[in-house]
């Protein structure tokens, strides 16, 4: 899944990515610049709570003191982009809206992973 995401990974300002199931299960995350222990910090976030919170909504922002969260809807859950304050979010919208038909047309589960196995293997 990682190659599906690879260009919201390689703007300038993005530290990660999480990709969220409509029942709040991390389906995918990736940092730039995470380490092992962050990735069970990860999994045990409240993440059904936080989608619980984002439905209705497609598309959000979030500041922080620290840097930013982009939230994008997709038929299939919740895409977190993780961005630092001076991170071009024009340039992540662009990515995700190019990303979005890919996602709304899989479905999580068996016939996603066969997409990413796919994406991996080309």
């Amino acid at each position: 899944m990682k190659d599906l995401f690879q260009d919201v990974l390689g703007i300038e300002g993005v530290h990660g990515l999480l990709f969220l199931t409509t029942e709040g299960k991390v389906a995918f995350s990736h940092f730039v610049s995470g380490s092992p222990s962050d990735a069970g910090k990860i999994k045990d976030m409240n993440w059904p709570a936080l989608v619980n919170e984002l439905a209705g909504i497609t598309e959000a922002e979030m500041m922080f003191d620290s840097g930013r969260l982009y939230i994008r809807k997709s038929s299939n859950g919740y895409l977190l982009v993780v961005l630092e304050d001076h991170a071009p979010v024009s340039m992540v919208r662009l990515n995700c809206n190019v990303l979005m038909p890919e996602l709304n047309k899989q479905k999580l589960g068996r016939g996603f992973g066969q997409l990413l196995r796919r994406r991996k293997s080309s």
